[in-house]
């Protein structure tokens, strides 16, 4: 069943999550747990469309990374880093007894999800990453500066949300999705703290998980927009290449942000991928 979202101390934070089991109460068998990780400055609500088609066959877990929604926020000045955020997702699993589970990471939460498989492949069944770019283009990240020396100080003069709304088409498809999506990213954004916003980017910007993507064995799904401007079709091909066990969904016609603007379609990609098609 659909629980409300709850909390639950792991490490040295409090974390917001959410459980849907709609799974058969008489089965035999425990289902397989699904754990959702959230991009930048995202929470578990981004994830609301793809619970309807997968917590009918597997125990879903959403919930929102340090700093997000209800999760605690670490103090100003913090830095974030990887294994701290892979950290905080394996000790949720652990406090709520799950040993292993198939990660789904949109952009920033798929990244999270490499590292995990690379640290700690014997918690994941399987990787399936969402809008992941695995290496942030350097021109997009001039672009994330609108103008300022840097990345902080844009987001320090406009807020996270008005620097959200200068930067939206490069998180969502601005063709595909309507003026009332636009703005409720934009305010589901703003509602992250300034140097949290800071931090993490400083987090993701940095990291190039290329060189080591050989050594991942798991299957591995990748699902990106023809379009998109930072999980780019180049580099999700060159990736492919490079893991000749992952298969590649690409969905035509569309930019960055399909996990809120198709979920149905990528619900549907992920279900065959864990041979239960609808």
């Amino acid at each position: 069943m659909n629980l409300p979202a709850n909390t639950v101390r792991v490490g040295d934070i409090d974390i917001e999550y959410q459980w849907s089991d709609y799974t058969d109460p008489w089965r035999s068998d425990e289902a397989e747990t699904i754990i959702f990780h959230h991009g930048y400055c995202r929470n578990l609500d981004f994830w609301s469309g793809w619970v309807p088609g997968l917590a009918r066959d597997y125990r879903v877990l959403r919930f929102n990374s340090r700093g997000c929604g209800k999760t605690t926020a670490p103090p100003e000045g913090t830095p974030y880093h990887a294994e701290q955020l892979v950290g905080d997702a394996l000790g949720l699993m652990d406090k709520l007894g799950i040993k292993k589970a198939h990660w789904i990471g949109e952009s920033s939460g798929g990244i999270l999800g490499i590292v995990t498989a690379l640290g700690h492949a014997d918690r994941l069944h399987s990787l399936i990453l969402v809008n992941t770019p695995f290496k942030l283009p350097g021109a997009i990240v001039e672009t994330y500066n609108l103008g300022e020396p840097d990345h902080a100080t844009a987001i320090n003069k406009h807020g996270v949300g008005g620097w959200c709304r200068e930067t939206l088409g490069y998180r969502l498809d601005l063709k595909k999705s309507s003026k009332e999506m636009q703005e409720w990213v934009i305010r589901e954004m703003d509602k992250v703290p300034k140097h949290v916003a800071i931090a993490h980017h400083l987090m993701a910007a940095g990291g190039d998980m290329i060189p080591r993507l050989t050594e991942i064995k798991m299957p591995m799904l990748i699902m990106f927009g023809e379009n998109s401007p930072l999980a780019k079709r180049e580099q999700m091909e060159a990736m492919k290449a490079r893991l000749p066990n992952a298969e590649l969904v690409m969905f035509d016609g569309y930019g960055h942000g399909i996990n809120v603007l198709i979920p149905d379609l990528c619900v549907a990609a992920v279900r065959k991928f864990l041979g239960k098609p609808v």
